[in-house]
Order: structure tokens, then sequence, then C-alpha cells
């Protein structure tokens, strides 16, 4: 109630609760161990895309729980995405060649081609986050499905691939200015990538 003579003001919300620094130093320490386990994972290459949807998994997990999950699902999704994800390895590594190739002059085209193949492996490189971000969200969901839903979203709203596709971009910079630091940025940008995703894409 209110005091006579006193204004009635409208009831404000409490503040919500903020993690205080041992809770980020635990998210911290549990995206890098994440991060180094799918690095790890993903040293033969051509495990690579397995290594990022299973780490995808356990970073959503960690994200919506606040504890790490469980090793067997995150097994079993690696297992399952070794052969689905190696067209996109494929595709991957053409558009490195290529983006390597044109700006050695190796190939004809010059900056202008350089830039609108730069542009497409960035927004393909979206499109890929996107669809990675989908398997962690559900891990039992088909990869077809996942993809759908990352095309649907990119092509319909494109900041949506591009956001996180300049996270990428980031991120590859800051691991190949200092490599030691790889399995630390696969781990965080994985976080990034939901975090981007769940604030644009829904």
């Amino acid at each position: 109630m209110t005091e006579p003579g006193m204004p009635d003001w409208p009831a404000e919300d409490a503040p919500a609760a903020r993690p205080d620094w041992r809770e980020r130093l635990a998210l911290g320490t549990d995206l890098a161990l994440i991060g180094f386990l799918v690095t790890v994972a993903a040293l033969p290459v051509l495990t690579a895309p397995a290594a990022l949807a299973a780490g995808s998994a356990a970073v959503r997990h960690r994200y919506t729980t606040g504890g790490l999950p469980p090793v067997r699902p995150l097994l079993r999704l690696y297992r399952r995405t070794i052969l689905p994800g190696l067209p996109v390895l494929l595709v991957a590594m053409a558009l490195l060649v290529d983006l390597v190739a044109i700006s050695r002059g190796w190939v004809p085209g010059g900056p202008v081609l350089f830039t609108a193949t730069a542009a497409v492996a960035a927004f393909l490189g979206g499109f890929a986050t996107l669809a990675v971000v989908a398997i962690g969200r559900d891990p039992s969901r088909p990869l077809r499905d996942a993809a759908g839903w990352a095309w649907q979203s990119a092509t319909a709203r494109p900041w949506t691939a591009l956001a996180p596709a300049l996270a990428g971009v980031l991120a590859f910079f800051l691991a190949l200015t200092v490599p030691a630091t790889i399995p630390l940025v696969v781990g965080f940008h994985l976080f990034a990538a939901h975090v981007i995703s769940d604030r644009l894409a829904g």
C-alpha cells in the first residue's frame, strides 16, 4: 500500500542476479576444456565438422544448464556426423584454395574476384555456423533439417549469417596470430555462435 501523502510510483522489478567472478571463471574453464577436446578430435582434419557438431552440443548444454554434458551422447553425435560432414569440409577447402590462388595472382580476377569470393565464403561460413548451432540445440535433429533451418534463416535474414561469420573471421585471425590459443578460440567461438544466433535467428 502507498502511504498517505506519498507518490504512487509503479513497482520496479528486482534486478536480475548477475554471475559472480567464480561462475564466470568456471564458464571460461569449461569452454576452454570443450575447445581443447574439439581441437584434438578435429586433428585428423576429415573429422573437423563432426568435432564441431559435438562441441556445439557440449557448449549448448553448458550454456543452458550450467554443467558439462554426458560423454556418450556426444560420441554418438560425433560418429553420426563424420560422413555427412565431409562435403562441408571439401567445400571449405575449395574456397580456401580459391582465395589463396586469387590473392597470389595464380588465377586472373584481381581484387574484384577476390572480394566476391570472400563475400560468398563469409556467407557460407555463417550458414555453416548456423547449422552447427542447430545441431547443438538438438543433437537428435537430422542434419538435413538443421541445414534447412540454417539456410532459411540465412536467406531470410542475412545478418543472422553475417554476424557469426564476422565472429568466425576474427577468431580465425586470432588463431593464426597466436596458434597456442586455438583451443580457447574454438570453445569461445562456439559459445559466441550460440549467443549470437539466439539473439538474431531465434
